[in-house]
């Protein structure tokens, strides 16, 4: 069965990626904020910064990650102040509360991150099965999948596989507050 993601550039990949997570937070833990969170996530897909610069910072968010050691001086990170990491790890769960988050956080960065400094190969499994392991999250918790057409268009072959910038306003939900 070939999904509607098939033809989506590693930016439309993400992009629908950090849709079904504010989809999944927003039913799951709809009392957070999540909003530091998803301007985190969308600087991936956006012209902020070159994408590996922007997943980089945001692995640093990952619950597994952030969660990792006891408090911030233990725990060496690259990009988030002491304030960010408090904030940070107040809003989102251990991953042993909440695998399935951690989860999808975690492909957001392996799909952003897969063919980094190589050349991109769409028609290999490995992200579309990132992508359909989170479809499967949403599927099983009950959440509908986000409306792939909503993703603007950018072929797999604009900039090399990774597709053009994505603009988060029309796509976010949690952004649009």
């Amino acid at each position: 069965m070939t999904r509607q993601y098939d033809n989506l550039s590693i930016r439309g990949r993400v992009a629908y990626l950090i849709m079904c997570f504010e989809r999944y937070v927003a039913q799951k833990y709809p009392e957070r904020d999540m909003t530091i969170v998803a301007t985190l996530m969308w600087n991936i897909v956006n012209d902020s910064d070159y994408i590996d610069e922007s997943a980089y910072k945001y692995t640093e968010i990952i619950p597994m990650y952030i969660h990792e050691a006891p408090d911030f001086k233990t725990l060496r990170l690259d990009y988030l102040t002491e304030e960010e990491y408090n904030a940070f790890v107040t809003l989102l769960p251990r991953p042993e509360e909440d695998p399935e988050l951690n989860t999808i956080m975690q492909r957001i960065y392996d799909v952003a991150m897969e063919f980094a400094y190589t050349e991109v190969l769409l028609d290999k499994p490995v992200t579309k099965n990132y992508v359909e392991e989170v479809d499967d999250i949403l599927a099983k918790n009950g959440i509908e999948a986000p409306d792939i057409g909503k993703i603007p268009k950018s072929t797999p072959d604009e900039y090399d596989g990774w597709g053009d910038f994505i603009d988060s306003k029309p796509l976010s939900i949690i952004l649009k507050k």
